[in-house]
């Protein structure tokens, strides 16, 4: 009897009635504890259509298609967000002691999640997306039902600029919607650049390529919308690392609601200490570590142990010849040696240059090494993708 009423019939997701109850206590805690507490609030996009063309059963089952796979989708972040169905095709998900950029990411794969999974009613397919409002508790709010009126605003906001969007404390976000008829892939948590060759008929590198930083951001920004990989390594030369402006845009998109959970900035070459310090303090104290690439061999520990304190990790890069199918003896030396040095200072210590699974499986047993890169971590093929 207690299960009944507290969830509903259809959707099996806790009633309006459950969330008149446990948002009163979600804030109240939210409010002792001085935590944050953010209420995102979505409808079915074009529900009535449905209900109108294909009748009500239709509209039951997209229903319970939309709350299945919401549920699920919650469920790989926490147990802890409240889940409800408050309106008709009307759903509100609560989050405790979560900030709006942390819930921002969750929502953003639940409308991707949504959108991408297929549904077919009788043999016809529907087309599912949602709209969402977002509003996160501040100072002002006496109950949450002044959180709850800011989000349904911005959930109107979101129907105003043509649905299938996520609108955040009235500003209505930027959702990577339509590719132009290319695809994104990912190969091994990378973003790449590559082109079709139609004689070929393969994917291939394009070769020397510059992309600024505002086009490498706006990449980044998209690739992040589809993945759950929220953690962006980013390689720059020391001029642009240098570059105050760049600095302000790289710091502002990690900080805003679309940037990844951390940033990482990869020198490809080492400045001066004069010249890293300062900027590298400005850089970590607000959130984004700096990883030294190149380092070469322990012939140099010299010239990189003046920085060692200025930056969050080192990149070792093997020096090998094609025909090595196996890590060199040298190559372990130096792993050997600077995985000491970043143990010590307890550094992040990445390996590039692995070339097959013979060197990944030697690498398996370096329990210095925190990162592991390199062509042979994945094909070098992609396999043509039908539209």
């Amino acid at each position: 009897m207690a299960y009944m009423a507290n969830y509903d019939k259809l959707t099996n997701v806790k009633n309006y009635s459950t969330y008149q109850r446990e948002i009163f206590n979600f804030f109240g805690v939210a409010r002792t504890k001085q935590q944050p507490l953010v209420i995102a609030v979505l409808d079915i996009d074009h529900f009535k259509l449905v209900n109108d063309r294909l009748g009500h059963l239709a509209g039951n089952q997209v229903l319970m298609h939309v709350a299945e796979t919401l549920d699920d989708t919650l469920a790989q972040y926490s147990r802890s967000y409240g889940f409800y169905r408050t309106g008709g095709e009307e759903f509100t998900i609560v989050f405790p002691d979560t900030t709006v950029d942390e819930a921002f990411q969750v929502i953003t794969n639940c409308w991707r999640v949504v959108r991408e999974t297929p549904f077919n009613y009788r043999q016809t397919d529907i087309d599912i997306t949602i709209s969402v409002g977002v509003a996160d508790m501040i100072v002002d709010d006496q109950s949450p039902n002044d959180m709850y009126q800011r989000a349904d605003e911005s959930l109107y906001l979101s129907k105003e600029h043509g649905r299938d969007a996520v609108t955040i404390n009235g500003e209505t976000q930027k959702l990577l919607t339509d590719l132009g008829g290319s695809k994104l892939r990912r190969r091994a948590n990378e973003l790449i650049l590559q082109h079709f060759d139609q004689d070929q008929q393969r994917w291939i590198d394009p070769g020397e390529y510059h992309l600024s930083i505002e086009e490498r951001i706006t990449l980044i920004r998209d690739a992040l919308v589809n993945s759950r990989i929220q953690s962006i390594v980013i390689s720059l030369s020391v001029a642009s690392f240098l570059n105050e402006e760049l600095a302000t845009e790289l710091i502002d998109f990690t900080k805003g609601p679309n940037g990844p959970e951390k940033l990482y900035l990869e020198l490809k070459q080492l400045p001066e200490r004069h010249l890293l310090t300062p900027m590298a303090e400005h850089y970590r104290k607000n959130g984004i570590s700096i990883i030294i690439g190149q380092i070469g061999n322990n012939r140099h520990f010299e010239r990189v142990e003046a920085i060692l304190n200025d930056v969050d990790g080192i990149k070792l890069t093997i020096d090998s010849s094609p025909l090595d199918d196996r890590i060199p003896s040298q190559a372990k030396k130096d792993i050997q040696f600077w995985g000491g040095i970043t143990t010590k200072k307890s550094l992040i210590f990445i390996v590039d240059g692995i070339k097959n699974e013979a060197m990944l499986s030697e690498m398996r047993q370096q329990t210095e090494v925190d990162f592991v890169e390199g062509d042979g971590l994945d094909t070098k093929e992609l396999p043509l993708l039908k539209s």
